[in-house]
Formats: structure tokens, C-alpha cells, sequence
């Protein structure tokens, strides 16, 4: 208990988070596990083993936390990105769960962040190429913007756009169809309607300009 108590404070210290000010919500998901079915059927069971134990936390995960509405509007008046990372989170904390081992006790192997060095190195490799040739992927996308003021272009879409062609530029063994394929998805997602066609478009211009100059040889 003492060891449990220190990681709370610990988590607490460095995230500046706590539940203080969500009690009633907090109380109520409480009310709602033990009045679930999942919970009275565990209570009645004959079966005390590990292995029963953890099945209980999967299912309560995965009945009042994954797909809780209410817990994803309270997560993201906190922070906009909890739209994207929850479920990402969820998925992590299932699998984690699932890999629960008695004999190791309360430290647990928790899943990589990365799947391999060779993960990180690509996102590191990629956000640094991102911001240092920031001046020249924005000069290119001007290039190929011209009927178009650069600061009238949708912020994002410059943001998706620059990661695009530094993923192309800087990673010979990515096919640039997979690498636009990519980003034009990822900009429907997280710009505006009419940012998919638009930066489609625009960096296709962009790789046959780079072509025809001869600073783009892959396929």
C-alpha cells in the first residue's frame, strides 16, 4: 500500500493532475461499476485466482472507460488532444492488462511507446527534418500556391504539408504514392473539407517540380 501510495503522489507531482475537482463524476462511474453485472457476477464467483482478477479490470476498462462519452468531453476540456490520444491510450491500457503477470507483482511491463528503435528514429528523423527545412517546404508550397496568399492557406494544411515533404525528401525506401497517400488522409481528418483535394494537389505539384529539376529521383 505504502509503494501504491508513493506512484500516486509521484503521478500526481509530475502531471499536475488530480480528480478534486470531478468527484460527482468520479462517484457516479464508482455507483455504476457496482451496480454492473460484470461486477456482481465476479462477486459471486468461487473463483479467486489472478487470472480472474485481471479479467475484471479488462472488462470494467472496457466497458466504463473505453467508450464513455462523458469521461472524453471531461478529458478534453483539459486538452484538445485527448480527441486523438485516448483511444490510442485505450488500446494500450486493454493490451497492458492483458499482459499482466502474478509474479511480477505491481511492476508490470507496460507497451513500448515505440514498436522498435527503428519507430523512434523515423519520428524522431521526421520531426526534426520537419522543422529545420521548415523555410524551404514553405517556400515550395508557395510555389505551388500561387493563386494563393500563404497565409490564407489553413495553418494546418501547411503543418500537414511540410511533414509530407519531409517524408519524401528524406526517406528514399518510402514510395512517395504511400507517403502523399498518407497525408492527404491524415489532412481530411484534421483540417478542413476541402483539405484533402487541396493538399493532394498542391504537393503533387511540388514532387513533379522537384522531378523535373532533378531533386527528386524515387518513384
Amino acid at each position: 500500500q505504502l509503494e501504491v501510495n508513493k506512484q500516486l503522489t509521484d503521478f500526481i507531482t509530475n502531471q499536475k493532475r488530480t480528480w478534486s475537482n470531478d468527484e460527482n463524476f468520479i462517484k457516479g462511474l464508482y455507483e455504476k461499476i457496482l451496480e454492473s453485472n460484470i461486477y456482481k457476477e465476479y462477486m459471486a464467483s468461487s473463483d479467486d485466482s489472478y487470472e480472474n482478477d485481471r479479467e475484471l479490470w479488462r472488462k470494467l476498462y472496457k466497458a466504463f472507460i473505453f467508450n464513455n462519452n462523458d469521461l472524453d468531453v471531461l478529458l478534453e476540456d483539459q486538452s484538445l488532444y485527448w480527441n486523438d490520444d485516448k483511444e490510442i491510450v485505450d488500446t494500450f491500457v486493454l493490451k497492458t492488462i492483458k499482459r499482466f503477470d502474478e509474479k511480477n507483482g505491481a511492476n508490470q511491463a507496460l507497451l513500448p511507446e515505440f514498436k522498435d528503435d527503428e519507430d523512434q528514429e523515423f519520428a524522431r528523423r521526421l520531426f526534426r527534418r520537419t522543422i529545420l527545412n521548415c523555410d524551404y517546404y514553405r517556400h515550395l508550397i508557395s510555389e505551388n500556391t500561387r493563386n494563393w496568399d500563404l497565409d490564407r492557406v489553413a495553418f494546418m494544411d501547411v503543418v500537414i504539408m511540410q511533414c509530407a515533404l519531409a517524408e519524401i525528401l528524406s526517406f528514399p525506401n518510402i514510395p512517395i504514392s504511400v507517403s502523399l497517400n498518407e497525408y492527404v488522409d491524415i489532412a481530411k481528418v484534421y483540417s478542413t473539407a476541402k483539405s484533402g483535394s487541396f493538399v493532394n494537389g498542391t504537393l503533387d505539384g511540388i514532387v513533379n517540380q522537384l522531378k523535373k529539376e532533378g531533386k527528386l529521383t524515387k518513384n
